[in-house]
């Protein structure tokens, strides 16, 4: 009797998918985000001015059928650029 393979995507088709999805979200910051994957693992990298940002990117990431885990590197670097300095 054969036993038969569950299908597997190429990392790099997975990765651009993802990163495509990230990216037509609407936030130009989330086009800063890039995806690596290992096996079954998901792997994000960026900065991003807000927690809110990498929830969407997150969101994402995990209705990927052949994404098992995320491993976040998303960085929340604030963007300080509205705040006036305190003298």
């Amino acid at each position: 009797m054969q036993k038969l393979q569950e299908p597997t995507l190429p990392n790099d088709f997975i990765n651009r998918r993802i990163e495509s999805s990230i990216h037509q979200i609407g936030y130009p910051q989330l086009k800063t985000i890039r995806c690596e994957s290992n096996g079954s693992t998901l792997i994000l990298r960026g900065e991003l001015p807000s927690y809110y940002q990498m929830q969407l990117a997150l969101k994402i990431a995990v209705k990927e059928p052949w994404i098992d885990q995320i491993d976040n590197h998303i960085r929340i670097v604030p963007n300080n650029l509205d705040q006036h300095p305190v003298y």
